[in-house]
């Protein structure tokens, strides 16, 4: 096994030994982040099975947690924790590290952007004479060797004029090949908090109690804004942040004062997440729900009439009565399979005629903007056309680890531009 992480060991593990092994990484990133002296740990030994459970594993929660600010912490630090590792490394070692790696990339598929440049780096790692000439004492500026990359697998060197461009190939130099390989590392890692698919575990007990046991910890990274609690009085103001799909039902709800059982659903959890206590959801549902409703609605339900089933629902929710299972907002895939052809929700990119879609997008959004968003639409590019709201609309610097992501949700939407707006 290797510190690069590309393949997660397999095997039998208790739950309790998992959350031991978290909980030591978890310390350890914090204190690598503070920048504190590496300590001896005997969960986060190199290349051993502890430190590769407890990476993949804190991968893991990161993805079904759908917690911006954790996310973010993880890639930082894991990303810190991998300079560590390679600085301290001998000319000996080094050559082992690459030729271990060399041997997992066989056996990868070369879809991941990273994998083919990683394979050239590591060919001339694996070179006696190349890897001691890199050694601890390498000069900063020395050109003597060179590798040779498709510019776009390096653009961060060539953005630097760190290489030189021949014919759309990059030639990157000896004295930046320690750094290149770390900029691999933090590829890869992105590349695996944003695309790979794990909803196969959103019903995983294991893994629902882990996400539970450290959901205080996780949301302790989320602490830029003055307050994460979301009240019932403060929901008009907080919608300015949703996402289209969220913002349209908040309006309806607001127009009708009804939302069909499944759209109520989706926005309960959605609510949940984004910080709003189950006491307030109950305030929250109430004073909709004791309005008459404004005009034809599919949902009969009043909170005079249905007031014990409705605070029973919102608790369920929040995981206090019933399985006490806890429920997680959905995601924008889920969204868009789904068939809204006689509901109000949906998403507006996918499911809404233009001049709807324009409606819920605001009037602010240029035509220039307008016409993007619609030809990503006409080519089903339905995730990419909200991001690409989202960076027009609130910031432009939204993090790289979103961009085109499989995993992408509206509460990832709400808390970049909410982060936005709070900084």
């Amino acid at each position: 096994m290797s510190f690069f992480y590309l393949t997660p060991v397999k095997g039998d593990m208790p739950v309790y030994l998992l959350e031991i092994i978290i909980t030591n990484r978890l310390k350890y990133l914090k204190d690598i982040i503070k920048g504190k002296e590496s300590i001896y740990n005997e969960y986060l030994v190199e290349g051993g099975i502890y430190d590769n459970v407890g990476h993949f594993i804190l991968c893991t929660l990161g993805i079904l947690g759908n917690n911006y600010g954790f996310s973010k912490f993880l890639l930082q630090a894991e990303v810190e924790l991998f300079k560590r590792r390679l600085e301290s490394l001998s000319a000996y070692d080094l050559r082992c590290f690459s030729k271990r790696l060399l041997k997992a990339l066989r056996k990868l598929e070369r879809t991941a952007p990273f994998i083919e440049p990683l394979q050239v780096l590591c060919q001339h790692l694996i070179l006696r004479n190349l890897v001691h000439h890199i050694g601890q004492y390498h000069d900063n500026n020395c050109c003597t060797y060179n590798i040779k990359i498709k510019f776009n697998h390096c653009l961060q060197l060539v953005a630097k004029r760190q290489v030189e461009l021949r014919n759309g190939i990059a030639h990157i130099p000896c004295s930046k090949w320690k750094s290149y390989l770390i900029t691999l590392f933090n590829n890869q890692l992105k590349y695996r908090l944003r695309n790979i698919d794990l909803t196969v575990l959103n019903n995983d007990v294991r893994i629902i109690d882990l996400l539970y046991k450290f959901k205080d910890q996780f949301n302790c990274f989320n602490n830029d804004c003055k307050s994460k609690v979301l009240m019932s009085k403060d929901v008009d103001l907080a919608s300015k942040f949703f996402p289209p799909c969220m913002l349209n039902l908040h309006q309806y709800l607001r127009q009708k004062h009804r939302l069909s059982h499944m759209q109520r659903f989706y926005y309960s959890l959605y609510l949940k997440d984004i910080g709003m206590p189950v006491e307030e959801a109950i305030d929250f549902w109430r004073m909709e729900y004791k309005k008459m409703p404004n005009g034809s609605h599919s949902c009969g339900h009043t909170w005079d009439k249905d007031e014990r089933k409705f605070i029973y629902g919102i608790r369920h929710l929040y995981g206090l009565e019933g399985g006490r299972k806890i429920y997680t907002s959905v995601d924008c895939q889920r969204i868009q399979n789904e068939n809204y052809a006689s509901s109000e929700g949906g998403c507006p990119f996918k499911s809404f005629e233009s001049h709807r879609m324009r409606e819920i997008l605001e009037s602010d959004s240029n035509e220039v903007v307008l016409s993007q968003i619609n030809e990503l639409k006409e080519h089903k590019q339905y995730v990419p056309a909200c991001q690409l709201y989202l960076k027009k609309k609130f910031t432009k610097n939204v993090d790289s680890i979103f961009e085109h992501s499989f995993n992408f949700t509206p509460l990832k939407f709400y808390e970049i531009a909410s982060k936005a707006h709070c900084n």
